[in-house]
């Protein structure tokens, strides 16, 4: 009945040791020039079912974003996605209400407009979105970084355990600031934080390989820290997923205080 593709994970960027910066918590930026990539048809972007999608209302009524899942899709009559939940609860959704629909695929950023044709509890609570005459993406050159400021838990060779923070991340690796250097470049850690995308919290645990060991430069308020550059290895369908979501999130929030 839907035209349903399976679903790709994004490609995973060639990871180095990430840039030195300093980072005010709570901001976020991009990390890399943005252009175009002009008007697709959604069918051109092939999603992937299951893939996260934000929702933002177009009412001051309404938490103004809220994240969901695709579940399938038929060309030229609806997108179909859950039901949002806010805060453990369904969310009233009106038939007719406008949305402006935000996904994240590979390195790009995809928007289109659109409206909630249906909204049915049965057989389990979904909405079927107006399919969109067109969408417009926007690339990110190079390894999508996002800047961010989460308290994480690394396990180094040997066992012992770290207290550090993620200043940026992307889909191959992250940033970790330390107040002491937890492994030699080459080394393996175990990186463990939690991320929370819309109103669903994630538990992240990922196996890591020091890449690079610099000191900071820090400002006046910070202590001098030493940075490790860290790639990702092996990441899982879910977990590539999350990142992505994290990183489209960021990229929202960046362009919005760039406006």
């Amino acid at each position: 009945m839907s035209e349903q593709h399976k679903s790709t994970a994004p490609d995973k960027p060639t990871s180095g040791g990430p840039e030195d910066s300093s980072v005010k918590a709570g901001k976020v930026e991009p990390a890399s020039p943005q252009r175009e990539s002009g008007v697709l048809s959604l069918d051109q972007i092939k999603l992937g079912i299951v893939d996260t999608i934000q929702l933002q209302f177009q009412s001051d009524v309404e938490p103004s974003r809220c994240f969901v899942t695709l579940i399938g899709y038929l060309e030229g009559q609806s997108v179909i996605v859950t039901t949002p939940i806010i805060n453990g609860s369904l969310m009233l959704v009106r038939e007719g209400q406008d949305f402006v629909v935000r996904l994240f695929s590979g390195k790009t950023a995809y928007a289109f407009t659109s409206m909630a044709k249906r909204v049915t509890n049965t057989p389990y609570p979904h909405l079927h979105l107006a399919y969109p005459k067109e969408v417009r993406g926007l690339v990110v050159r190079g390894s999508s970084r996002g800047r961010i400021n989460i308290i994480c838990h690394a396990t180094a060779e040997g066992g012992r355990g770290h207290a550090c923070v993620a200043r940026d991340i992307s889909l191959g690796g992250a940033l970790l600031a330390a107040s002491e250097k937890m492994g030699d470049v080459g080394s393996p850690l175990t990186l463990k934080f939690r991320v929370k995308i819309g109103d669903a919290e994630h538990v992240l645990v990922l196996d890591c390989t020091i890449r690079s060991v610099n000191a900071s430069r820090p400002t006046v308020d910070e202590n001098p820290t030493l940075l490790h550059g860290v790639s990702f290895d092996n990441v899982n369908s879910q977990d590539t997923l999350v990142i992505s979501a994290l990183l489209y999130q960021n990229m929202i929030s960046a362009q919005e205080v760039e406006r």
